[in-house]
């Protein structure tokens, strides 16, 4: 058994309907249920949907206050004013920046740019840096991504005499900022038709205000923006992907292609995974660890030799964030299980002195991914007892709002629902902690906890063609309210699972149908499943797909998300390989093994002293186990007791190895005509002096000693003999009695057909046993030997 990581919530359609839109859209019905989850129903919105050079974006003037912010701005570049754009750290701050000052200097503006620093300033505007600005002889300062919450900075700039014109997209307050001008998708006064772009979209929309035209050469740094913001990839924000892409394809920006080239990244086939896996995560971790100026110069850069100084500057910088990443998660997980597991933790607000604020946002990501709840992660720095970090959230609690609720612990915070970063004191984290899990409480029901993983459709894998996934990729760029489709697949039975990568982390796989039909598989950071997967199991198994181009030729490939086996497993581990490669395992210490002899626990401590080893000899030593991995370690003498062990354990997957103490050679058992021919050798020499005839008899028969001694007790129980100092007399015995009439031959009969059927069935015949045990029905082994 493996249970998934997440819910899967398999989307369903009314067939009727459906059959309608497929014939509305002329596509087959499997392709029009995924238009419709999509909100595309109808030609016009398919065409749009799939033709974006079909259609123009909205027209810029339909924002509040943009005639105002294109008024001012070309009065300061008309009196040759000094124009400070005011950015973020963030690859969507950074592209903002990049794409308003292009365009103001292409208008012939003197322009520049200040992004605050993430350690020493936070996010957002702040007062002293106005001040400075102002100081400096700015006249009009513009932010981008940013500024909608801060009323009391921009109260301070109207006091010194600064124009400042706001552009954002972050969550606004009731009350808009004093400014000459507001510039959001969400203002209460705009006729704006989406109200979802990123703060590189609303920078470019004033960019098309300023130009009376598109700077759609610009549109690379839009897509990497909107995608890195994982802002809805739906409407104007899917053209602005679509177009961007292409762009970035055919022209891309002279640092971009310079950071892409460090990334290995093709641009030339670039896909918006392209863009979040590999370009935003660079431009995002310099601002995470210092300064966020590189990323902006580098987008900014004319000079081919400036752009690759940068960019490398810059994927130094990734590669160092990568390693913090992974030690702050470490730190966090081990701080989590030991003390914030309880109730009343049902949101985590964990934070250290030492860990990076730059970098605490991806380890929260990380973390609602692993326990499926809010999660806050916090830098305190020592020396001021200031705490500086970011929240990631689910679906159903909206973090800037509950945020907001606490606010009067807050120094600073913005974001969105399911995103944030605040500063506080330390002395109030706890407090934080406890309102906002109480907040939870009263809110969340307890499925509001279990991560949902929305499932497609459940399909068969002959029904998986490359022209099938030809078909899926029209629906992309994918992203938020336009996932990459998941489809289940039920009841497939793996082949050739086993470990790759460098570090053998990842799966790779084939799901094969009972039908015959297969499909190749990876499941990246999923190897330890390898060894909990068995020959015989059922996996239901959920993931992407995708084409994968190899020596030419073109295969279906799919990408693992989440798998599960609803029933119990069996590993035969009985060859010495099996064996040792299962004590080598890195999860041993996660496994109970079991052990019916002295010396196999005394050997299996002494090569692992973590192992949790049972020793079982009588039914007294039953005790309750639970346990996921129940390893049977040795041979039993009575097997009774491995099936007592197996009915009354629920385990999820169990190991046999079963070994016996003759190195799993099944020892022999006299003939009849054996223990006739040594009765007689004994009647004929009475009495019989046994230590001086034993190599006579081993010569003279072909018997080993153990045969020997074996018959000879097999006759004292029977009492057809007894033995005093060494020497044989036969008893004279009225009655017939036969060999079956010994416990010592019975339990040497038992012995070897107990060795047999454990150590050479087959795996099918073991896991039928098994089965009969786990289902509690069905005659045991140890009924089949007695019969």
């Amino acid at each position: 058994m493996i249970h998934s990581k997440y819910k899967w919530q398999v989307e369903t359609a009314d067939e009727t309907a459906m059959q309608q839109v497929a014939e509305e859209l002329k596509c087959t019905l499997p392709m029009a249920e995924l238009f419709a989850r999509r909100k595309v129903t109808t030609a016009g919105q398919l065409d749009k949907f799939l033709n974006p050079d079909k259609y123009e974006a909205y027209d810029p003037f339909l924002f509040a206050e943009m005639d105002k912010a294109v008024a001012r701005i070309k009065q300061a570049i008309e009196a040759g004013e000094n124009i400070l754009v005011y950015g973020d750290y963030d690859a969507d701050g950074v592209t903002s920046v990049t794409v308003l000052l292009k365009t103001l200097r292409n208008l012939g503006a003197n322009a520049d740019f200040y992004i605050p620093n993430r350690f020493l300033e936070g996010y957002g505007p702040n007062s002293a840096a106005f001040t400075q600005a102002k100081e400096s002889g700015v006249d009009l300062l513009i932010t981008v991504d940013n500024g909608i919450s801060a009323l009391d900075v921009m109260a301070h700039a109207k006091e010194i005499g600064l124009d400042v014109i706001v552009t954002d997209h972050h969550e606004a307050k009731e009350t808009m900022p004093e400014a000459v001008a507001v510039i959001h998708p969400r203002h209460p006064e705009s006729n704006y038709p989406f109200p979802d772009l990123a703060g590189v979209g609303v920078a470019y929309k004033l960019a098309h205000a300023l130009l009376g035209e598109e700077p759609t050469e610009l549109l690379d740094l839009v897509a990497i923006g909107t995608v890195a913001d994982l802002v809805s990839l739906t409407d104007e924000n899917r053209l602005f992907v679509q177009k961007g892409l292409r762009v970035l394809r055919e022209n891309a920006n002279i640092g971009v292609a310079a950071l892409a080239k460090l990334a290995s990244a093709k641009l030339s086939e670039a896909t918006e995974e392209t863009i979040g896996f590999m370009i935003a995560p660079r431009l995002n971790a310099v601002g995470r660890l210092g300064p966020a100026d590189p990323a902006a110069d580098l987008l900014l850069t004319d000079d081919p030799e400036e752009a690759v100084f940068l960019a490398e500057e810059i994927d130094e910088a990734n590669k160092e964030r990568q390693t913090i990443v992974t030690q702050i998660t470490e730190e966090a997980l081990a701080m989590i299980e030991a003390d914030f597991m309880d109730e009343g933790n049902e949101v985590l607000v964990i934070g250290k002195v030492g860990w990076n604020p730059g970098v605490v946002g991806i380890v929260a990501s990380k973390l609602v991914d692993r326990f499926a709840r809010p999660v806050i992660v916090l830098g305190i720095d020592e020396v001021t007892g200031i705490a500086k970090g970011s929240g990631r959230s689910i679906e159903a609690f909206h973090l800037y709002k509950a945020l907001d609720a606490n606010k009067e612990l807050l120094k600073a915070f913005g974001g969105h629902p399911m995103a944030a970063g605040m500063t506080l004191d330390a002395a109030d984290v706890e407090a934080l902690r406890k309102n906002l899990s109480q907040l939870a409480r009263e809110t969340l029901a307890p499925e509001d906890f279990v991560s949902i993983l929305r499932v497609e459709e459940t399909i068969p894998v002959e029904t998986v063609t490359v022209e099938f996934i030809a078909q899926l990729n029209k629906l992309a760029p994918f992203g938020t309210d336009n996932p990459k489709p998941i489809f289940a697949f039920e009841g497939v039975r793996l082949a050739g699972t086993k470990r790759i990568g460098a570090d053998k982390t990842h799966l790779k796989t084939a799901l094969t149908a009972d039908s015959g039909a297969s499909m190749d598989a990876v499941g990246f950071g999923s190897g330890e499943l390898v060894e909990k997967i068995s020959p015989m199991a059922r996996v239901d198994v959920a993931g992407e797909l995708s084409i994968n181009e190899w020596n030419n030729m073109r295969k279906p490939q799919l990408r693992i998300v989440d798998l599960q086996i609803g029933h119990w497993q069996l590993f035969d581990v009985r060859s010495r390989s099996e064996w040792e490669k299962l004590l080598e395992s890195r999860t041993t210490t996660d496994k109970v093994f079991v052990c019916f002899k002295d010396g196999t626990k005394e050997k299996l401590l002494a090569q692992n002293e973590n192992l949790i080893c049972t020793q079982i000899q009588t039914e007294t030593d039953l005790v309750e186990t639970t346990t996921k991995d129940l390893i049977f370690a040795d041979m039993p003498d009575d097997v009774g007791l491995l099936e007592a062990i197996v009915m009354n354990t629920e385990a999820d997957r169990i190991y046999l190895h079963v070994a016996a103490e003759n190195g799993n050679a099944i020892a022999s058992m006299p003939s009849r005509q054996h223990f006739a021919q040594l009765y007689a050798v004994l009647k004929k020499h009475q009495p019989f002096p046994l230590a001086q005839n034993m190599s006579r008899l081993s010569k003279q028969f072909s018997w080993t000693n153990d045969q020997i001694d074996f018959m000879l007790q097999v006759f004292f129980d029977l009492n057809f003999a007894t033995i005093e100092d060494g020497v044989i007399r036969l008893n004279d015995v009225k009655e017939k009695r036969n060999l079956e009439d010994s416990e010592i031959y019975k339990a040497r009969v038992y012995r070897i057909a107990l060795e047999q059927k454990l150590l050479y069935s087959n795996y099918n015949e073991l896991y039928e046993w098994i089965e009969k045990l786990m289902n509690s029905k069905g005659n045991s082994i140890l009924e089949e030997i007695v019969k």
